[in-house]
This record gives structure tokens, sequence and C-alpha cells, in this order.
């Protein structure tokens, strides 16, 4: 499937490869080889790590069948890094990182991040930034996964309380008791429940509405002197077959601009049998708990039958949708009951 190399051609062994938002990882043979089975069609984000070298991604859309990848990895100048981060310096930015980074849930509250000291700290501007030399590990006790995320990059503006960040995600599940693994499976239904991986299945397989999403086009947003912000948008729920255009039987393209999104699946179900031509405008003043709002950075995404976009820049989520981050992710492995019941 692949060969994983140093710049002048020389396999790398034991170079770790995975395949970011799953539970797919492997490690390259003796003459940098790695190999996986069984890719079902869709988008995939390739990654590939080793000490002493840059971290590779490449993000990969197949139907099915990935031809041969070769990936060369370019060497790390030996350096040392200056360390100017005292211990309650550290403790007091680790805690801001860990509640930005995890989410401010309970499932995100539990988490364990078991090597905090391979973040690397700096500050520019007022924005804490922060990257990593080595995978994170992070135990999440409620969803039973173990969590290996290679950070990239980290910025999080005080001021705004705005947070961006990169990196790649291997999840390995946690091994439990029948009892365990129950509660498990109770806790990654609701962590799946109204998530952005569920909304994006449900529209693909365009069952948004039946899944429980009520989705409103936004007109405009527009903020006073004080920030409060004023938005209208349209009624009823907007119908997405004007929103998303089939490719092919793998992929489909869901182009809009921005988008009020909630997950109320009693309410939207109900609404189904809305037939009203009438589009009244509404005005709102502002953005209730329960609230998100999607914003699409270009004319569309391609997403798959799993949940997953190309890349992770597509869209650009705030409100209620936007406190549920690594510490409620789940890998593209996860598949729900067939029946659920709604929250």
């Amino acid at each position: 499937m692949g060969r994983v190399t140093d710049e002048k051609g020389a396999p790398l062994k034991s170079a770790t490869v995975f395949i970011s938002g799953s539970q797919r990882i492997t490690a390259c043979d003796s003459e940098g080889n790695f190999r996986f089975n069984h890719i079902d069609a869709g988008n995939y984000q390739l990654s590939v790590t080793m000490v002493g070298y840059f971290a590779y991604s490449q993000p990969i859309s197949t139907s099915g069948k990935l031809t041969n990848i070769d990936i060369k990895l370019k060497l790390k100048q030996t350096a040392l890094r200056q360390v100017n981060i005292g211990k309650d310096n550290f403790d007091a930015l680790f805690k801001i990182f860990r509640e930005t980074f995890l989410g401010k849930t309970k499932n995100a509250n539990d988490c364990i991040i078991i090597n905090p000291r391979v973040i690397n700290f700096r500050t520019e501007k007022g924005i804490l930034l922060a990257d990593a030399d080595e995978f994170l590990i992070i135990e999440n006790p409620n969803l039973g996964y173990r969590i290996k995320y290679l950070l990239k990059s980290f910025g999080y503006n005080a001021k705004i309380d705005v947070t961006l960040y990169d990196g790649e995600t291997s999840f390995e599940p946690m091994q439990g008791t029948a009892k365990m693994q129950r509660e498990w499976d109770k806790n990654r239904l609701k962590a799946y429940q109204g998530s952005f991986m569920h909304f994006l299945r449900s529209v693909y397989q365009n069952r948004a509405l039946e899944e429980g999403f009520r989705i409103n086009s936004i007109n405009t947003i527009k903020k006073d002197h004080m920030g409060n912000a004023d938005m209208e948008y349209n009624v009823p729920t907007v119908w997405f077959d004007t929103l998303v255009q089939p490719i092919d039987t793998s992929f489909v393209a869901f182009k809009f601009k921005k988008l009020l999104y909630r997950y109320f699946p009693r309410k939207a179900r109900s609404a189904n049998d809305d037939t009203s031509n009438a589009e009244p405008v509404i005005k709102v003043r502002t953005v209730s708990p329960s609230m998100t709002i999607i914003s699409l950075y270009a004319n569309k995404a391609i997403i798959d039958k799993r949940g997953a976009h190309r890349d992770f820049r597509d869209f650009l989520i705030e409100g209620s949708l936007a406190r549920y981050r690594v510490g409620d992710q789940l890998p593209f492995e996860y598949q729900p009951p067939t029946k659920i019941t709604a929250k």
C-alpha cells in the first residue's frame, strides 16, 4: 500500500503510519513498507510520524482501493529548545490548554492526559500557542478509548475566547468488563447523538430531518457596539435536497454559506410534515445555548458515508456544538445501534 523513506530514499523501519480519526494504525517493516487492508471508499487523512523527523499528513479520497504511496520524511535539525517556562507557569498554561483542547463537557473533564510534558508552550501577543514532538496520550474513561493525538498546532486567544488546533488522532478501544462495555456503549451513543459526525452522516444519507436536525439558512448576522448579535434566518427548515448534490456512489457535495443548526429530535421530526411555501424572516437578538452556527469556507465540502470530509478547515463551528472537542470525539469506525432512542 505504501513505503516510507528518508529524503535520501533509505527505508524508515518502524515509522508509525495511521489513518487519522480511526483505529487504523501500523508500523513500517524493515523495508519501510506498510499496508492497510479493507479500506472502504471515503475521505482519509494518512499520517506518518517518527522520532527525529517532521510529521507527515496527506488527505486521500478513494473509491475503495489505494494505490502505492511513496512518503518521504524530512529530518529535523538537531536543536535544543529553549526552556523558560517554570513548573508553576507550565501548570497554569496546561490548565488553560486542557480545557480549551479537550472541551468543557463531563467526558472532557474526566479525560486524563498521561504525558503533558511533551507539550511545548509559548505565548505571542497574548495568544497561547502549543505543539508537541510526540503523541499526546489521552485516556477517555467515559467513552472507553485510549487516544494518541499528534498535535501539530494549537492557539487560544483569551480576549475573544477562540481556540484553533490541528492534529491527527488514533483511537484504541480500552479493555474492560462486560459491565464497563455496556457503560461505554451507552456513553458513546450519547456522545454520537447530535454530534457533527452524526449530522454529516445524516446529510450524506439525506436523513437530516429524520435524524432530528433542524436546519435554517441564515441571511445576516450583525453585531452592535456592545457585541450583541442580531441574526436573521429563514423559516421553515431548509430542505437538504437543495444543499446536497451526489457526486458518485461514495461522495456527496454539501453546499451552503451559513446555517443555523439545532438538534431537537422530537420537534424536528414533527416539523417534517410542514409543507408551507411561506418563508418568513425571523430576527433573533441572541443565540440560545442550544444553537450552533456552521459556516463553510469554500463553496462546497465533499463528505462520505462515515461523516468524514476532506479538509479540517472546511467548516467553522460556533456556539453549542463548539463545546464538544477531543474529549467527545469518536472514531470513524463507530456505528450506533440500528434502533436509536432519541435523547
